[in-house]
């Protein structure tokens, strides 16, 4: 580690100046804030996901549990709800 102290040149030297310029072109530009988009994909899977626990939810609601998975009972609110969660949860990464 000592060698590469001594190898470093100095700021503000023409070494130093040049290394520094390399350096800096080396690193991933950062994307500014509004460049950020979610992909294509993200809000109509976003939107389905809240419909289709919506329906879930409508449908246990009533036939009492026996639709749409026969046999989970109330089961089915729970699948519903956590696949409208879900959609909901995307809504913070959508930009």
């Amino acid at each position: 580690m000592a060698e590469d102290e001594k190898n470093k040149a100095a700021k503000g030297t023409k070494r130093g100046i040049e290394e520094q310029k390399q350096a800096a072109a080396a690193r991933p530009k950062k994307q500014s804030h509004s460049d950020k988009h979610s992909p294509r994909w993200w809000a109509p899977l976003m939107v389905t996901l809240m419909i289709i626990g919506l329906i879930v939810v409508v449908l246990a609601y009533l036939f009492s549990g026996d639709l749409p998975v026969p046999g989970l009972g109330n089961g089915n609110l729970f699948i519903g709800f956590g696949i409208m969660l879900v959609g909901f949860l995307m809504t913070m990464g959508w930009r």
